[in-house]
């Protein structure tokens, strides 16, 4: 018997799990999507029902749930909301088509796109989103929250901290950090270090 899935959020993130869950664990099934948009709710999306808002899974009981969620701000309000109910499994989900190294740890409720690859000593906090084709030198730290688009590149010991946003393509130097709430504009070169909740872009990137 397979195990029922139900996925917060019916946006970007949320269809790429509901479409591909296959690729993900054949264990899976999905029970349905929950999202707090009215005008999502009651309707079929991505071959799967919006069966009601966020808050319906503090009713739930041990069952698994896929955080389908991108923005890392919002992402964090709903898990800490989500908290009060302590039966919720967050399962780690890596693609199939995802290369990961021995020796790469990947924390609770993360996402792992295909085409993604993680080299050995490398560190992925709880709740992150990691979409297609990124990859990620060896020792790379990555907080909880956090959220790549696709694309992007990290030298080897590049740390990033929690809820940080790197956008399309951002590619890092060895030895950089990026600060907790950060945000990295699309096909940003970091060869310095990125302060907390700043808001870097360019080749080489700069604070805006």
């Amino acid at each position: 018997m397979k195990t029922k899935l139900y996925i917060i959020g019916a946006g970007s993130v949320g269809g790429h799990i509901a479409h591909n869950i296959q690729g993900y664990g054949s264990r899976y099934e999905i029970a349905g999507l929950l999202d707090d948009d009215p005008d999502k709710i009651g309707k079929e999306m991505f071959g799967y029902s919006v069966i009601g808002p966020v808050d319906e899974a503090l009713l739930l009981e041990n069952v698994h749930v896929a955080v389908g969620i991108a923005f890392p701000k919002i992402k964090k309000t709903i898990v800490q909301k989500l908290s009060k109910n302590k039966t919720l499994i967050y399962p780690t989900l890596v693609h199939e088509k995802a290369w990961v190294s021995g020796g790469v740890l990947i924390g609770k409720g993360s996402v792992i796109y295909p085409g993604t690859c993680i080299n050995y000593g490398s560190e992925i906090g709880d709740y992150v989103v990691m979409n297609m084709n990124c990859a990620l030198g060896h020792h790379t730290v990555v907080g909880n929250y956090t959220s790549f688009a696709p694309g992007v590149q990290t030298g080897g010991h590049t740390h990033i901290g929690e809820v940080a946003d790197l956008g399309i393509g951002t590619s890092t130097v060895q030895h950089i950090t990026i600060g907790q709430g950060a945000v990295t504009g699309g096909q940003s070169m970091i060869i310095e270090d990125v302060k907390s909740r700043a808001t870097v872009v360019g080749v080489p990137a700069r604070t805006i």
